[in-house]
């Protein structure tokens, strides 16, 4: 009797992965650098509020910034990009055969799961720059919303098992 050996991931990092490190790299460094040359870039980024506390701390700002804003924008890409996909792939099965299930909303849910994490960190890295009460509460309301979609979809699966009803 054979005995299936389990498979395993290979080791290392994904492109994805790798892409978004990069994006948020090249960014912030860029960013950094702006803020030395150019000293007003951290009012062009935070508005008139900001105060300065030195080139290292407005450099750091920057980076702070520059990391959220690559990061609300990767966490909308996913969630556009999700939405497309699914709705794609819905009208693909409802034209083949009308009566097949499509599961849309499981896949839809794992987008919406995946996006709302880089809105999270995003909104962590937000309220470290800016430490503001107003920002916390934002963090704060994001991380509820989150967790209660995340029980409302493990319920839905609990109640309705592995079968979709449309």
């Amino acid at each position: 009797m054979e005995t299936q050996q389990p498979t395993h991931k290979p080791a290392g990092i994904s492109a994805l992965s790798l892409a978004l490190i990069l994006a948020i790299v090249i960014t912030a460094t860029v960013g950094a650098l702006i803020s030395f040359i150019y000293p007003n870039f951290v009012t062009l980024l935070s508005g008139t509020t900001y105060v300065s506390g030195g080139a290292i701390y407005d450099a750091i700002y920057v980076v702070l910034t520059l990391a959220t804003d690559v990061l609300y924008l990767f966490g909308g890409g996913v969630l556009i990009y999700g939405a497309l996909l699914v709705t794609i792939r819905f009208i693909q099965i409802k034209l083949a055969n009308p009566y097949k299930h499509t599961y849309s909303t499981r896949y839809l849910s794992s987008y919406l799961t995946l996006s709302l994490n880089f809105f999270i960190g995003a909104e962590i890295i937000r309220t470290v720059a800016v430490r503001t009460y107003e920002e916390f509460t934002l963090l704060i309301l994001v991380i509820f919303s989150r967790g209660l979609f995340s029980l409302i979809l493990y319920l839905e699966r609990r109640w309705h098992g592995s079968t979709e009803t449309e």
